[in-house]
């Protein structure tokens, strides 16, 4: 699977979390706009039945709603409006004109309950009725139009009002019940313009959500960058931190103070690795060099020693087996010297035209010299007069291990192959030895120093583990470098490239 950046998970993690809280407020404001759009439709309804004292008075004068309605509402909107009027027992004294035939009056949750906190009932000097307390007659509320009627005043309802939605083939109606003990009035607005208000306010959010989460999401990427712009750096100079670069350093950024921390604790630490690899390099450097000496010395004592030995005598053998393990230790100092060397920086090869294709062709001739305990054929291919740019010793040496380990870790009967081409501004010296090949587990480890497969522990098999990487530091002293181009069962190949001679530095 996959694993995305920590920059675009910043990004669509605050995409994600602005888009739940917008849509989460979005519905929020949106409910409660309809909640009050739709209180402000039950407040019309009210004010509609309280303001027209006509329909309640004993006159009846249910005509002149329509009249009403019109005046209110106008023309063009009076399909907007319906009403409908009941006595106690039910019988329908008014219906508007524009009343649903599919709305069933029956169905409404009707008859109303008494209103406790209503007013009393009294009557006027004209046998009408009205009703005790607030300014004059009933309560307040928007006017229906002209009139007033008989009383004069608005009128006060002594039911608990009822307010409902009904879904009809016509449209969506807002109903509202009031009455009186002997009257029931059922006013009903059509919904269609809050409906519409409501749907161009949903379609104007979905429309601007996804620009919101587009600027989020920018936004969210914009500051990730900077935020990881720190560590960015912490990387780049990370990978700058070698064996050769250890006092490259991250700089400080004082903006930030949990950067600043973690910086100023990165660059503790790569000071004390530095302190305690140039004491390791300083040891193994003056650890060879005081070395050799002794090891010279012991090499020429024994040599002596072997010479006087009686032929074939212990004595011989012995000073023969220690000739050989002092000559180890003597290769190992070397190597170890180099190596020290290199990683200090201070591998400065004497760079001069050496002509590769001569000093291979005599290397090949002691080659099969070495290969014939082991019946190796011997395959080279090497161009005619290929120069390079190198310091003749190390670059004998660097071979040197190379074709030791394609005889060493060889089959008997088995195969060495060299080829040299030149290709633009570089030498490419391939070597290639049949065998059992390198392990997979054990490719990514064959230059670390010391490193030994399981089949090179065997004391059959002469080495230390720093052959090939003596070889790569060489390389790369020389501006060049040492691959594993290949290993299967049956076959491995080495690349070693070289600047050749006359080629710009």
């Amino acid at each position: 699977m996959k694993v995305l950046p920590f920059r675009l998970k910043i990004a669509l993690l605050s995409t994600l979390i602005s888009g739940v809280v917008l849509v989460g407020f979005g519905i929020a404001g949106f409910l409660m706009i309809a909640r009050e759009r739709t209180a402000a439709l039950d407040a019309e309804i009210r004010a509609l039945g309280s303001r027209h004292p006509g329909w309640i008075q004993n006159r009846r004068d249910f005509g002149r709603l329509d009249e009403s309605l019109r005046f209110v509402f106008g023309d063009g909107h009076g399909d907007d409006v319906i009403l409908r009027v009941t006595d106690a027992g039910g019988e329908v004294l008014h219906t508007s004109a524009g009343w649903p035939e599919h709305l069933d009056a029956a169905k409404l949750p009707l008859p109303l309950a008494d209103d406790p906190a209503a007013p009393p009932e009294v009557w006027d000097s004209r046998g009408d009725v009205g009703f005790r307390g607030g300014r004059g007659w009933g309560g307040p509320g928007r006017g229906m139009g002209p009139g007033g009627g008989p009383g004069g005043g608005p009128v006060t309802f002594t039911k608990i009002p009822r307010f409902v939605t009904a879904d009809t083939a016509a449209g969506v109606w807002r109903l509202g019940m009031m009455g009186t003990a002997d009257t029931t009035l059922v006013i009903g607005l059509s919904t269609r313009r809050t409906r519409a208000e409501l749907q161009r306010l949903r379609d104007a959010f979905l429309m601007s959500l996804p620009v919101a989460l587009s600027l989020v999401g920018l936004g969210g990427w914009v500051v990730a960058g900077r935020a990881l712009r720190p560590l960015r750096t912490i990387a780049a100079t990370a990978e700058q931190v070698t064996a050769r670069g250890l006092d490259q350093r991250i700089p400080l950024h004082r903006e930030d103070p949990e950067i600043a921390r973690v910086i100023l604790v990165l660059n503790r630490m790569m000071d004390r690795l530095e302190g305690s690899f140039q004491q390791a390099t300083r040891f193994s450097a003056d650890a060879s060099h005081e070395l050799k000496t002794p090891l010279a010395i012991m090499q020429g004592e024994l040599e002596i020693a072997l010479q006087e030995a009686a032929p074939g005598s212990p004595a011989q053998q012995v000073f023969g087996n220690l000739l050989e393990e002092t000559q180890r230790l003597k290769t190992i100092t070397g190597g170890l010297l180099l190596l020290a060397r290199a990683d200090a920086g201070q591998l400065k090869p004497d760079l001069q035209a050496v002509d590769l294709t001569l000093m291979l062709e005599g290397m090949a001739e002691d080659l099969k010299v070495l290969a014939e305990p082991s019946r190796l054929d011997l395959e080279v291919d090497l161009g005619a007069g290929i120069a390079v740019l190198a310091d003749p010793a190390l670059l004998r040496t660097a071979l040197l291990n190379l074709f030791s380990n394609a005889v060493k870790y060889n089959e008997p009967g088995g195969l060495v192959r060299a080829r040299l081409t030149a290709r633009g501004e570089q030498v490419v010296f391939e070597l290639g030895n049949s065998g059992p090949g390198i392990p997979e587990a054990d490719q990514a480890r064959i230059f670390t120093r010391f490193h030994r497969g399981d089949s090179a522990r065997q004391r059959t098999i002469d080495g230390v583990g720093l052959g090939l990487s003596l070889a790569r530091e060489i390389a790369r002293a020389h501006g060049g470098e040492l691959e594993l181009l290949q290993s299967r069962d049956g076959w491995t190949r080495f690349g070693l490239t070289l600047r050749r001679a006359g080629s710009p530095a």
